[in-house]
């Protein structure tokens, strides 16, 4: 065998070895931008809650402060209104404490996973 024969096989070989190296590399590239998409997922989910949280408090903090002076004005009392409003915290407190595994606990639950179970059903499809 002369030197020219080996020469093609040789290159081949080095081709495969860049296009095998080239494919892990690309690989890898997916899965990182796979994984980037997931944190944004996150991110914006978190930011979207974090504001619809707060808008809900500052309507709930306002409600609140206008049934108080409400009920003042039909008790003509200068503070009893928001005691009653204060009262009515009180026993949604109780209330929850009370029922926190049903009332919070299971839906919370069921809302996180409901969605990693939907992921997975999905990723599941694309396997077969």
């Amino acid at each position: 065998m002369n030197e020219k024969e080996k020469l093609p096989g040789i290159l081949n070989f080095d081709k495969l070895v860049e296009k095998i190296t080239k494919f892990f590399e690309l690989k890898l590239e997916i899965y990182e931008l796979k994984v980037k998409e997931q944190i944004v997922i996150v991110i914006s989910s978190l930011a979207t809650i974090a504001l619809i949280i707060s808008f809900g408090l500052f309507m709930i903090f306002f409600g609140s402060l206008a049934f108080g002076f409400y009920l003042n004005g039909i008790l003509d009392s200068r503070y009893l209104g928001f005691v009653i409003v204060g009262f009515l915290y009180l026993v949604i407190c109780m209330i929850l404490i009370l029922f926190k595994d049903k009332i919070i606990t299971n839906r919370l639950f069921q809302a996180i996973f409901s969605d990693s179970l939907t992921i997975d059903d999905d990723e599941q499809k694309d396997r077969e």
